[in-house]
């Protein structure tokens, strides 16, 4: 009887206390490429930390659960793919200053990302996130470290339960698929960055 009383005492510990759910943020990039682009000859590239890249985030799921994800390794490659639709070549970076890429590929502009993020869920049964978002900011950098651009835009994704039982990601996938495509536009549509 005694161990009963303690398993049991377990599970409920396990119930209350909640879990953490790995998911991913990465979007459908077939989706943020656009067709309808004119490429510049300019080189860019962009430098996303070490730090960074390695920071996991944990925001809160559904049923008292929390997920974890990593906000730039899971979307290092849409950032890639949004500048890669304006200019020429496109490199990763080192460093945003010091790196010998800059000058010997000829490097105009250096793009930095920053992602913050937030979700939650309508369901007290159901760990995914029902609604995400996410908030981007690219700067662009001239070789020499001045600012020369800034441009922030928000992505909100929902996922219904329906949506979500095929891909627990849905609503982060939804979210940064929409931010990055707002930023695609909105660097296609600068007079700075040519």
């Amino acid at each position: 009887m005694p161990k009963i009383k303690i398993y049991l005492s377990l599970l409920m510990l396990v119930i209350i206390t909640g879990c953490t759910h790995q998911i991913t943020m990465s979007p459908d990039l077939s989706v943020i490429r656009s067709d309808d682009t004119i490429k510049s000859s300019t080189n860019v590239g962009y430098y996303i930390s070490p730090a960074d890249l390695n920071t996991e985030v944990e925001s809160p799921g559904g049923g008292g659960d929390d997920i974890s994800y990593f906000p730039y390794k899971d979307t290092e490659i849409a950032l890639k793919t949004i500048l890669s639709q304006k200019f020429n070549k496109v490199y990763g970076l080192k460093s945003k200053d010091n790196d010998p890429l800059i000058k010997n590929k000829n490097i105009k502009f250096i793009f930095s990302p920053k992602i913050k993020t937030d979700s939650s869920s309508e369901s007290a049964f159901t760990w995914p996130p029902t609604d995400f978002t996410v908030e981007l900011t690219c700067i662009a950098y001239s070789p020499d470290g001045k600012q020369i651009w800034k441009e922030t835009v928000t992505g909100k994704g929902h996922a219904e339960y329906g949506d979500f039982m095929n891909d627990f990601s849905m609503s982060a996938k939804r979210a940064s698929q929409l931010a990055f495509t707002i930023m695609r536009d909105k660097i296609l549509s600068s007079d700075v960055l040519k």
